[in-house]
């Protein structure tokens, strides 16, 4: 932290003979008092260049900065994609540009189609690019604006792909990794880091000789821990064969999802239930990819630290009382949760 003005005022004074008046509202002190001032302005602005110089204090446009030395570049947003169905009269056309919704989210209609029977199933594009445009099934059910021939529109699958700019922190902790470890001539780290460099990858794995010699498997999730959309896969894909080295079999797969099934008693206020299944659907997501088991003492804890819940009993995990385990290859998600 810089010093302030009165503390570099003080040091001024101190320096000043005898002969010369120091006291406030003297021309002496009212000269000493502004050079403290834009002494602090400058040690100030010196502490801010020394934080934004180093990759563990920068932040911001200076932290891309940092990282970009070593070929790391801050991972862009990307829209959600998906398809719609949309019943209307025969001979109507669907327009590429038309707009459906979920709420206030809006998508775009990527692709001109003409309805030949009572509907037709068309691409759609998020129109803002980020994890708001990832949608559950159902949820996209209006028109904007009224589309002459269109009476309704619905997603009978999720609208997924779509994840925010990547943070500071999930920057500067893909730099530490990649400082960390030994990458280099296409070995595990190095196409792992080929992976995370992708837009919309939230975490990576590297099974090399998976299938005998030359043969390297890479399994991926997306931003939100989650299994990856197909576009996502052909992506790393694509990136990483124009990476690797010559003679290389590629394949490049999600993660598979594992059902946890939870079951107990619990004694709680009514409004806690809801709480405790987000608290776990939480701790699944925070542990993807990052531990091989899904612990049955933490699992029991976060019931527990819950507000409202009182206490538990006859806990349950994948009809268990022991930790569960995770393969390498699979996410664990929330299943059957039930509270007695």
């Amino acid at each position: 932290m810089s010093e302030t003005s009165e503390k570099i005022l003080e040091r001024l004074e101190n320096e000043l003979p005898d002969r010369y008046v120091m006291k406030p509202g003297s021309y002496t002190y009212d000269i000493e008092k502004a050079h403290a001032i834009e002494f602090e302005n400058a040690y100030d602005r010196m502490d801010r260049l020394e934080r934004q110089s180093h990759a563990s204090t920068a932040t911001g446009k200076y932290l891309e900065k940092c990282v970009s030395d070593f070929g790391i570049k801050r991972k862009s947003s990307v829209a959600s994609a998906g398809y719609v169905t949309i019943i209307g009269d025969a001979g109507a056309t669907v327009k590429a540009g038309d707009k459906v919704a979920a709420g206030n989210v809006i998508f775009n209609i990527t692709d001109t189609v003409t309805i030949t029977g009572e509907s037709c199933t068309v691409p759609v594009i998020c129109d803002v690019a980020g994890s708001q445009g990832n949608v559950k099934a159902g949820y996209i059910n209006r028109f904007p604006v009224t589309l002459p021939g269109l009476k309704s529109v619905s997603n009978a699958h999720s609208i997924t792909g779509g994840s925010d700019e990547e943070t500071d922190t999930e920057l500067r902790a893909r730099y530490y990794e990649f400082i960390s470890h030994p990458i280099t001539s296409g070995n595990k780290w190095q196409y792992i880091m080929w992976a995370k460099s992708v837009d919309g990858v939230g975490d990576a794995k590297c099974q090399p000789l998976w299938n005998g010699n030359g043969t390297v498997k890479v399994i991926i999730v997306d931003s939100k821990k989650q299994i990856a959309p197909p576009e996502l896969i052909d992506n790393v894909k694509k990136y990483i064969e124009e990476q690797q080295p010559i003679g290389a079999t590629l394949t490049v797969v999600t993660a598979a999802e594992k059902s946890i099934n939870i079951s107990c008693k619990l004694d709680c206020e009514p409004d806690s239930i809801d709480m405790v299944k987000a608290n776990l659907e939480e701790y699944l997501r925070n542990i993807s990819f990052a531990k091989g088991y899904i612990s049955y003492a933490k699992t029991g804890q976060i019931i527990m630290d819950t507000a409202g819940v009182a206490d538990y009993t006859d806990l349950l995990v994948n009809g268990d009382t022991a930790n569960i385990p995770i393969t390498d290859t699979e996410i664990a998600v929330l299943g059957v949760v039930s509270f007695d």
